[in-house]
């Protein structure tokens, strides 16, 4: 008993001492002070994606499209954001509908990150054709110029609706704007 008490209050104290430290690195360019700093974030990005798997169904063979994310960076590391695009597929368009988090494990000028995405792709000609989709990702981001960021990620994409489930690995090259 004094073990699980010592060690849930081991799990609690440390979290806080962690976050409690000091944060007080400095950016060696200005361009990357503008990238570390909380605010307004949008980023666009041109997808394209094979499927994998069973291509021969609606919708899985392929798709190529733009989406936007229109978020916020809370801090260095963290942004999240909600997502609109147009994915043209093999069969149709599809319109997703997202929300978009993302971590930076750096805060350099090259920054890897992660991405979780998921929400809906509305299909408006046949609304029970609508699927529900994730697409984690993993990717690298250039602050290419202050507030300006050039980024390329590769993440799997799984539709599922009522009908079965599609697989594409997806490509995305994006451009990410930071307001003031």
């Amino acid at each position: 008993m004094k073990f699980i008490f010592s060690f849930l209050l081991l799990l609690t104290i440390f979290p806080a001492t962690v976050s409690a430290q000091p944060d007080d690195r400095i950016a060696k360019t200005p361009k990357l002070n503008y990238d570390w700093q909380p605010g307004f974030v949008s980023i666009t990005e041109l997808t394209a994606a094979p499927g994998i798997n069973l291509t021969n169904e609606p919708y899985a063979k392929y798709y190529f499209g733009i989406s936007t994310v229109a978020g916020y960076q809370f801090t260095r590391n963290i942004k999240a954001g909600i997502g609109v695009g147009v994915h043209r597929h093999n069969e149709g368009t599809l319109f997703p509908v997202f929300v978009d988090a993302r971590y930076s494990f750096s805060t350099q000028e090259v920054v890897p990150f992660i991405v979780a995405a998921g929400g809906l792709s509305l299909n408006f000609k046949e609304l029970n054709q609508s699927y529900l989709f994730i697409n984690p990702a993993l990717g690298i981001k250039y602050v290419a110029a202050n507030r300006v960021g050039v980024s390329f990620s590769t993440g799997l994409m799984i539709m599922s609706a009522a009908g079965g489930r599609d697989s594409f690995i997806n490509f995305k090259l994006g451009l990410e704007f930071k307001g003031k």
